[in-house]
């Protein structure tokens, strides 16, 4: 049962592609700036700093909360959510800064794999044949881009193996609490548990 009255079991798969196509796109303008920075931010700053101007945007979302009837148990979902969203744009900075810009997007196609085997091991969803088939090509290509045994793997490149890890887990876990609670709930809880300032941010 929802625990918000605006959540709603309905699916629109036309809606949910062009949504995430736009946000494909706001990545991408992400991505230049972080490089252009390097790690002249240190990552947990520089995540930190990429979520801090959402809140003004998100500032509006922020009233319902109280409202959203959100008991112990859905705040420490949120709280391993956050926490996991988090550890994935650290890792996301971090490894910005150690290998070529086109291999972390590239990467990052690990994403969707370790969602939709997530997807089948969580939520029962069957996998057929042509998602099974997708999966191995996202796995060969990353070993396209990888070449074990050809080259030195630097740290970078471990670092994008555990971002689409964190962030697969994190949109798992948006999945199973967008069956109790409204998007807007859903996105504002993620955006409070994951700007959180590090240490570095109070030298600023």
């Amino acid at each position: 049962m929802a625990r918000g009255s605006d959540a709603s079991g309905g699916q629109r798969p036309l809606a949910g592609i062009l949504w995430m196509l736009l946000t494909g796109a706001n990545f991408v303008a992400v991505t230049a700036p972080v490089k252009h920075v390097g790690d002249a931010v240190p990552a947990p700053q520089a995540a930190f700093l990429r979520y801090l101007p959402e809140l003004v945007f998100l500032a509006p979302m922020l009233g319902p909360l109280p409202r959203a009837g959100i008991d112990r148990r859905g705040l420490a979902q949120y709280s391993v959510r956050g926490l996991a969203h988090a550890l994935g744009v650290i890792c996301w900075f971090y490894a910005m800064t150690r290998i070529p810009i086109a291999e972390v997007p590239a990467m990052n196609y690990l994403n969707p794999v370790y969602v939709t085997i997530g997807a089948a091991l969580v939520f029962g969803e069957r996998l057929a044949l042509r998602r099974i088939l997708a999966i191995a090509v996202a796995l060969a290509g990353v070993l396209v881009i990888l070449r074990p045994g050809f080259r030195e793997l630097s740290d970078g490149h471990l670092t994008m193996l555990f971002t689409a890890r964190f962030f697969g887990a994190s949109y798992l876990m948006a999945k199973r609490l967008s069956e109790c609670d409204p998007a807007a709930v859903v996105l504002a809880m993620l955006k409070r548990r994951v700007t959180t300032p590090p240490p570095e941010a109070t030298k600023l």
